[in-house]
């Protein structure tokens, strides 16, 4: 094999639209991905993609919304509901419920008439690096695939998940600027998922549901996604550091029995994932590569939605490594223009939602359901928030929400500090250094505002 501009690890969703990118463009590009061509795609998750990333993708490079068989329930409301299923406040969340293997398996399809090459079945096991003016730089892969080989390439990309095979196989040197190889157990969210089909209609209809519990404290949840009439998307997850909650399983069975006995529905597929839950790391790419992805831990902090921003964040890196082609130039400071696109959105709108995750893990359930049932936040207002758009109050509105915190202070406190750093995030991810030369100042300025330690 002749050896191609780019090598992109992984052929999930994130894999294959920034291969799509870059080959529509007269690039070659070859996937690697572990699974088999016919399983490409396939992940075990919620299933749910948001529109708004859909349309991005769309509006970018055209590809085309999930569509027929790809589709298994059209979602308009995503509800967060405290200790009962119906104590809840609903949210606008539009978006799809797919089938990940069939709506994986077109993307790919679509890459390879694009011109993409795919190699399956093949386990990435090595970096090759090489030294140019003193610095290192990524210049391809050796994977095993009946026998060791060895592929070059003038950018290596990082779509693998939350394996991220090539991240942790960087050299300490390219590892900068807040990219992490290893994440901390905090940062690790494992979780147990079953698609179930039921002997009569659900009353879940295009909605997905986040439940939040004493037996299994924020962060964990509980979730129920609509499938179909009599199909959902069940499932558990919580902090891989909240050990002393047991056996993921045992939690999801006992949870289910609240709402379905065991005799009630057949179970359709079964099994345990992981993902990142952190915001995106500060940088996102290396001489001679980037992530993309889980990889970069994309997922969103509080509904663990990852697969809408794997595919808008892909066909972004995708037009900044071909302007790095373009330029003949494989450096980090070529690539960093990933970063500010990335940093001034996601960045900014999954640190939002993380600063108020953190306040939903230090106030438990019990305190998310006073501010439920007295009314703190409006449903707008959390739209507002989970869409990362600004929060505007009036005088009036301020004043009747305090009142009604005044005997709780300390939760009006935290309240208090949790809206002026949503507040400062904005003006803080809008001064995201445009080149790395400053972005350790700013990471110190944003640890310090918004009380984070990345």
């Amino acid at each position: 094999m002749n050896p191609p501009d780019v090598i992109i690890v992984g052929g999930g969703p994130s894999g294959v639209i920034c291969a799509t990118t870059i080959a529509k463009q007269g690039y070659s590009v070859v996937i690697i991905d572990r699974k088999s061509h016919d399983k490409i795609g396939d992940k075990t998750c919620g299933d749910a993609v948001d529109k708004a990333a859909l349309q991005r993708v769309f509006d970018g490079i055209a590809t085309e919304f999930p569509n027929g068989d790809e589709v298994t329930d059209i979602i308009t409301k995503m509800s967060v509901a405290v200790h009962e299923i119906d104590n809840k406040i609903t949210l606008d969340a539009p978006g799809f419920l797919v089938d990940r293997l069939i709506y994986g398996q077109r993307l790919l399809k679509e890459a390879e008439e694009a011109g993409v090459r795919v190699i399956d079945s093949a386990n990435v096991k090595q970096l090759i690096i090489e030294e140019i003016d003193g610095e290192k730089y990524v210049s391809g892969v050796k994977y095993l695939k009946k026998g060791e080989h060895s592929l070059s390439a003038k950018f290596v990309i990082d779509a693998s998940g939350a394996y991220a095979v090539v991240r942790k196989s960087l050299p300490d040197e390219l590892v900068k600027h807040g990219m992490k190889k290893e994440l901390s157990e905090d940062e690790q969210w494992p979780s147990y998922r079953e698609i179930i089909e039921l002997k009569e209609d659900h009353r879940f209809a295009n909605e997905i549901i986040l439940k939040y519990d004493n037996d299994f404290p924020p962060p964990g949840y509980f979730w129920i996604f609509s499938k179909g009439k009599q199909r959902l998307n069940v499932g558990i997850g919580w902090a891989k550091s909240q050990k002393e909650l047991g056996p993921m399983r045992n939690a999801y069975l006992k949870e289910m029995e609240k709402y379905y006995p065991r005799d009630s529905y057949t179970v359709l597929k079964q099994g345990g994932g992981q993902i990142p839950f952190r915001v995106p790391f500060d940088n996102l790419v290396f001489n001679g590569g980037a992530l993309v992805g889980d990889a970069a831990c994309m997922v969103h902090p509080v509904t663990a939605e990852g697969h809408g921003p794997a595919l808008d964040t892909a066909w972004r890196l995708g037009n900044v490594i071909v302007k790095a082609l373009k330029a003949d130039n494989r450096s980090m400071h070529q690539l960093w223009e990933y970063n500010v696109e990335i940093s001034r959105h996601y960045g900014r709108k999954h640190t939002e939602s993380e600063i108020l995750r953190r306040m939903i893990e230090d106030i438990g359930t019990d305190g998310l359901n006073f501010l439920f049932n007295a009314h703190i936040f409006k449903e707008e207002e959390l739209n507002l928030i989970f869409s990362g758009d600004e929060i505007v109050l009036s005088k009036l509105d301020i004043v009747k929400r305090i009142i009604r915190l005044m005997r709780k202070p300390r939760l009006l406190l935290k309240i208090k500090k949790i809206m002026g750093m949503i507040d400062q995030s904005k003006d803080i991810f809008a001064n995201y250094p445009k080149t790395s030369d400053g972005i350790e100042d700013w990471r110190t300025l944003r640890n310090n505002k918004l009380n984070m330690n990345y």
